[in-house]
């Protein structure tokens, strides 16, 4: 982030007052806009599946298909709550209107996932 920031003559660092946005348009002025940004990340996915499947096949490239914008959304908002980041804060980022979406969708959904592993485990 710094190395871009400088390349668009900024500081390394924003300062408390700074508005400028954390990615701009390519043309024009301003920021990109959540859509345009999520297609941008889209394009990557896919081109790093079609890359994927020419270098090693598809059967090595099929995880890389089912990446999506929401996947990624979701695969971040899972590892802050692992790491022990408040559920608060996690939910506030992500836009939640309630707390309880966010511990039904991230915390409940990953509890559940434990509680079949364990499951299969075989005592001894």
């Amino acid at each position: 982030m710094r190395r871009y920031r400088k390349y668009r003559g900024l500081t390394g660092l924003p300062n408390e007052r700074e508005n400028d946005p954390i990615v701009s348009k390519v043309r024009g002025r301003g920021g990109l806009t959540a859509r345009q940004l999520s297609r941008l990340v889209q394009e990557v996915f896919d081109k790093a599946y079609q890359v994927k499947v020419q270098q090693e096949g598809l059967a090595n490239a099929r995880r890389f298909k089912d990446a999506t914008t929401h996947w990624l959304r979701h695969t971040g908002a899972s590892l802050e709550i692992e790491r022990g980041r408040a559920l608060k804060d996690v939910s506030e980022d992500l836009g939640h209107a309630s707390m309880a979406t966010t511990d039904s969708v991230y915390v409940r959904s990953e509890d559940m996932k434990r509680a079949a592993s364990g499951k299969e485990r075989r005592v001894g």
